[in-house]
């Protein structure tokens, strides 16, 4: 099992950071290489809910099942998140710190795939990377966006850019 735990400090309240972390619309904007958030079963921020999550990285196409395992909305959110090489346990917790909140992500995963079982330790380091780069993203865009970020200005965003690019 690969586990590691990333976290920000973002300044706004813990409502404003809820709303849109719980917002699907919001997720490709700051999700690298998600290109679609396909709500299956349920609602999203709800225990129980399914989504399907769409990426696109170096030309492949793969999808992800998220499932809502637990939740004590505005603190906790955990999923779980599966596909044909890998299953991970994703925690958020969210806490109040006046007018701020401090967002930490735990990540618990293994590979499915048996050269998987082995590579994934290895990649530790590119995905803490990739998680921390991910959480700057929704930190920056919280701040700016609020709750809503569909109004975002790509041009101002590398992630983005990426993902205008795969849309087209």
């Amino acid at each position: 099992m690969t586990t590691f735990i990333v976290s920000t400090l973002i300044n706004q309240p813990l409502g404003i950071v809820t709303k849109a972390l719980v917002n699907p619309e919001n997720f490709s904007y700051w999700t690298t290489d998600l290109v679609k958030f396909e709500v299956m079963k349920g609602t999203p921020g709800e225990v129980g809910a399914i989504n399907h999550l769409h990426y696109l990285q170096k030309g492949r196409s793969y999808v992800m099942e998220d499932k809502l395992i637990y939740c004590e909305p505005g603190k906790k959110y955990v999923s779980q998140v599966s596909g044909d090489a890998l299953t991970a346990i994703v925690e958020t917790v969210l806490h109040p710190l006046g007018n701020k909140t401090e967002m930490k992500v735990t990540w618990s995963g293994k590979g499915k795939l048996f050269f998987l079982k082995f590579l994934l330790p290895l990649l530790r380091g590119k995905l803490i990377k990739q998680s921390k780069a991910e959480l700057g993203s929704f930190k920056k865009l919280v701040e700016t966006k609020g709750y809503d970020f569909k109004n975002y200005d790509h041009v101002s965003n590398k992630t983005s850019l990426k993902l205008a690019d795969k849309i087209k």
